[in-house]
């Protein structure tokens, strides 16, 4: 009998952050199910899937296909919107829509990703917070932060209960990054921004990446529940 290759799922794989961890994965001999509503497209060992993450029928058909043809060891929920706009102008539709893929999406995800992750042997899940959802923000529509503050609280919900089937959950919290959601912002604003972290730079893709990598590999065997803020010094929380 043929021994099923390794696996992770990955949502969001068609953003920036999600390619760059694709290409992660994909260099250590991982099967990759590269999921997003406008997959990457199809290499040797990454499966791409179409597939919206508010739609739980579909997320549900996506961890029986990984958890089919892999051995299953990791699930990040990486898919996410940002909106920028003043608070005073935040809109409901914008709201609902941003709470619905963030929250609702890494929810969905979380949900799907457990039972198939128990039931081969354990596994991780990494989610992607943000220090929006720790200290807030003026800058992105207020649903950002409300949306990754509740995705904080929802890995350590998914790491009480995963503890017993030896499934990890930790959720990282970046600061603002040289990727795509800073193009939002003007050149002056992105500098006030990077002057604000201890190291005064903005973070780069591949620095998340490392950390998700951690957080996702067997290798991480007593971490659980945490909120991992990977923001320069930006903020240091207790």
């Amino acid at each position: 009998m043929t021994e099923k290759p390794r696996g992770v799922v990955i949502t969001g794989a068609g953003g920036d952050l999600g390619r760059v961890l694709c290409d992660s994965f994909l260099a250590d001999g991982l099967t990759v199910f590269a999921a997003d509503v406008k997959p990457p497209p199809p290499r040797e060992h990454l499966v791409p899937v179409q597939t919206d993450v508010t739609d739980r029928a579909a997320m549900e058909a996506l961890a029986r296909q990984a958890g089919q043809h892999s051995r299953l060891e990791a699930w990040i929920n990486g898919a996410g919107l940002f909106v920028v706009c003043p608070v005073l102008k935040a809109d409901d539709a914008d709201w609902h829509r941003i709470m619905a893929v963030n929250l609702t999406g890494t929810y969905i995800g979380c949900s799907v990703a457990l039972p198939v992750l128990a039931e081969a042997g354990g596994g991780r899940i990494v989610n992607i917070g943000s220090i929006s959802g720790q200290v807030g923000g003026v800058g992105a529509h207020p649903a950002y932060g409300a949306s990754k503050a509740g995705i904080h609280a929802l890995t350590k919900t998914y790491a009480s209960e995963g503890a017993r089937y030896g499934v990890l959950c930790n959720a990282i919290a970046p600061g603002l990054l040289e990727a795509g959601m800073v193009r939002e912002f003007g050149e002056a604003q992105r500098d006030k921004l990077a002057r604000g972290a201890a190291l005064r730079r903005l973070g780069t893709l591949a620095e998340i990446a490392h950390v998700i990598r951690f957080l996702a590999d067997p290798a991480n065997t007593y971490m659980t529940g945490a909120i991992v803020p990977v923001n320069g010094g930006a903020y240091m929380p207790s």
